[in-house]
């Protein structure tokens, strides 16, 4: 098990320019680094620090053209990076519009959304030109959220920002720095959409990386059927880290002044079998993941981390991401297992459809609907969704991806 990122969100003054931002983020880095030595010290890996802003129509309340994003977005970059934070993001564009503020009246009125999607919508045909000028900058945004439903004249947009990134880096690999998220609160640590709440004091929560802690202790029964009445096990385990990560937690809090946000129990994979929760998924099963009882597996998994006390952040659900886990990857070559599958384990606890490779010519409203689609089950379920696909330019369905990224699995392009 590893922290895969403490991840901590700052609220940047509106059109703050490169002074201003060192700063504020130079002392921010100084304060993250003595909390990544707290959980060093206590023995756990902390693979990355990140930062994240409040949502980007509150950094540029009057909207800001393409070019102004790409530089802000650059000097962002690197004054982070500088301060020692390696990935950035631009807080979830539309994610204000879910703070207690937004929703005092539970909803928007007809004219306050009207003026807030055409900001959204303004901000949001930047994201490519964001993309383009920096490397290790993350673009979120939220198109569904309980308290003013679905911005379903977004999707299209939303959905081309896909394709029109997916020529700016080598073999679609932009993408991955954007996702359409829904119902997803502040301070979630994973990227993309990570983001401060525009109201607080200066936070951080934490990504744990531990399918390789679950496969160990799936390990230790006799046979699948003593697995599938390993619940309490599994929710004993995730209580037992959490307590300890909690009181580190709260001893960084202390220490730096910055408030904890919790602990984003989702137990993500890294693309060795070992680390894999698609072998998880086989312990459980007997059977290659997308066979029978895979959603039930996913299922336990889910149950076992609700019943479980810990601060939470985030997902605290599960990732099936078949471009980084090595399982996964190979079922998908497989064809054991589609996006169908996929959407129906969102459904009883998956985080949505992420880092998936698609033909690099899929059609925009294919994007659309399935942007749509995971929207919906997300307002249905009340439970954060992502949709981040990775069209890859020159190649169809059914061929190989070939990525240089040690992150990621070679894998079989998904059908949409």
């Amino acid at each position: 098990m590893e922290i895969r990122a403490i991840t901590f969100f700052t609220e940047l003054s509106s059109h703050a320019n490169l002074q201003q931002m060192e700063q504020q983020i130079a002392p921010l880095g100084k304060q993250a680094l003595q909390v990544k030595k707290l959980f060093t010290d206590a023995g756990f890996a902390v693979q990355s620090l990140r930062l994240a802003s409040q949502p980007l129509e509150k950094v540029f309340p009057e909207g800001a053209s393409a070019k102004q994003l790409a530089l802000f977005a650059s000097q962002y970059e690197q004054v982070a990076n500088q301060a020692g934070f390696k990935h950035v993001a631009l807080g979830t564009l539309g994610a204000s519009l879910t703070t207690n503020e937004a929703s005092t009246e539970n909803s928007l009125t007809t004219n306050e959304a009207s003026t807030e999607n055409s900001l959204i919508k303004q901000l949001m045909a930047g994201i490519p030109a964001i993309i383009e000028a920096t490397d290790w900058v993350f673009t979120s945004v939220q198109l569904a959220d309980q308290a003013n439903g679905l911005k379903a004249d977004c999707l299209p947009l939303a959905a081309q920002v896909v394709v029109d990134n997916s020529t700016i880096k080598e073999d679609g690999f932009g993408n991955l720095r954007y996702c359409m998220v829904a119902n997803m609160p502040a301070f979630s640590p994973f990227f993309p959409a990570a983001w401060h709440d525009g109201n607080s004091s200066t936070a951080f929560s934490m990504a744990i990386e531990s399918a390789d802690t679950i496969v160990d202790l799936l390990e230790t029964f006799n046979n699948t059927e003593e697995r599938w009445l390993a619940e309490p096990a599994l929710t004993a385990t995730f209580n037992s880290l959490g307590e300890t990560l909690d009181q580190l937690g709260a001893q960084a809090a202390a220490l730096t002044n910055m408030t904890y946000r919790g602990i984003d129990m989702t137990p993500s994979p890294y693309p060795t079998t070992p680390r894999s929760f698609g072998r998880i998924v086989e312990l459980l099963t007997n059977e290659p993941f997308g066979g029978p009882g895979t959603i039930a597996a996913i299922a336990l998994i889910k149950q076992s981390l609700d019943a479980a006390n810990f601060n939470r952040a985030g997902y605290c659900a599960v990732m099936l991401l078949p471009l980084e886990d090595a399982v996964l990857a190979q079922n998908a070559i497989n064809e054991n297992f589609n996006m169908a599958t996929l959407l129906a384990c969102a459904a009883v606890g998956g985080t949505g459809l992420d880092v998936i490779p698609v033909s690099g010519d899929t059609p925009q409203k294919k994007i659309e609907g399935l942007m749509r689609d995971t929207a919906m089950l997300s307002m249905s379920l009340n439970k954060p969704l992502t949709v981040r696909l990775l069209p890859v330019p020159g190649q169809q369905a059914g061929e190989l991806t070939q990525f240089n990224f040690d992150y990621f699995s070679s894998t079989r392009i998904f059908d949409v």
